[in-house]
């Protein structure tokens, strides 16, 4: 079995960044490093540029930043790239929706290479707020919740432009951290620029439903859509939305949303078949997990292949560590 269809996931509890951080930070930084060299070092943001970024948007982050830098003993070069300001491009698929019926529950299925898929779920403490979330560039977010019940999931959005601004991972861990609503997190979204296009479903303890759609050099668009696949609008004809099926999954979940038999049971177990369940690993577009988040209970599964489950709640969060079969 290659390394194509086997991966592994693990689940780390760590208040604060320390020896857990630093130790996936070591074994992981070389690839990071070939990303942020791929189109030459040149062309990303000298560290000052970096900096004052990252206190002119996210301010209440900077000393976060900064004591991963000093906790990494990093070179000048790893501390541009832990600001993921302006870094280099890359594209994921996913299928992410909010039931909201009687439990509003968010749903996401995570497509990308398995070769690049962090494969960590952390809890933590960075500031006051109690974050549980399935973790990408380092310290950032591609879907996860906070002790508030502010759940959050990131789509591709499709889009080939880019433009200066943030990777969406570390924005939305700026949310996770300071947003306790999704109004909170909406204003966040608007403010602070994202490099690329992507699609952001928010849901709240109090059943607000967001998705909002961002897009270089455009007007942030704030809809009350309960999904988002890696298209805007309702159609939009890209390359990348033909390649991944994106409306094709946009109509199936409508169809299980607007399904008057459907339950939340039946609709969380919709993503683990086609057409959101995706295959395609050898092209970067395969379902890595389903994350579930319910933000009345504080509580989230993960999903794999073959019955493999993971339960973790703010109540009580267990270190684990799982080999997921992907073939």
């Amino acid at each position: 079995m290659n390394y194509y269809t086997q991966k592994r996931y693990h689940a780390v509890a760590e208040a604060y960044p320390d020896k857990q951080w630093l130790t996936h930070y070591h074994a992981t930084i070389p690839a990071y490093r070939r990303w942020f060299a791929s189109e030459g070092e040149l062309k990303r943001p000298a560290l000052q540029q970096c900096r004052e970024a990252m206190q002119t948007y996210m301010p209440e982050m900077v000393p976060l930043w900064e004591h991963l830098i000093e906790l990494g003993n990093v070179a000048e070069n790893d501390a541009r790239l832990l600001s993921f300001y302006c870094p280099a491009t890359y594209h994921s698929g996913c299928s992410q929706a909010v039931w909201t019926r009687y439990t509003p529950t968010l749903v996401r299925n995570y497509d990308y290479a398995p070769e690049f898929c962090e494969g960590r779920i952390m809890k933590t403490r960075w500031h006051d707020t109690r974050v549980i979330a399935s973790t990408d560039c380092l310290w950032g977010v591609l879907d996860g919740m906070n002790e508030h019940g502010l759940s959050v999931s990131l789509a591709f959005a499709g889009q080939e432009s880019v433009t200066e601004g943030f990777a969406m991972p570390i924005i939305l861990r700026y949310v996770l951290e300071f947003c306790s609503t999704v109004d909170e997190a909406v204003k966040v979204l608007c403010r602070v620029p994202s490099h690329m296009a992507y699609n952001i479903t928010l849901l709240d303890a109090y059943g607000q439903v967001r998705t909002v759609e961002l897009t270089p050099f455009c007007a942030p668009g704030i809809t009350y859509k309960p999904l988002a696949v890696n298209h805007q609008g309702d159609f939009d004809l890209t390359n990348y939305a033909m390649f991944s099926r994106s409306y094709e999954r946009q109509q199936f979940i409508m169809a299980r949303l607007n399904d008057p038999l459907s339950s939340v049971e039946s609709f969380v177990n919709s993503f683990e078949f086609n057409p959101l369940y995706a295959h395609n690993y050898a092209q970067g577009f395969g379902t890595l997990y389903t994350a579930i988040y319910n933000p009345q209970l504080r509580a989230m599964e993960y999903r794999w292949p073959k019955g493999v489950r993971m339960y973790q709640s703010f109540a009580f969060f267990e270190e684990a560590e799982v080999w997921v079969d992907l073939s």
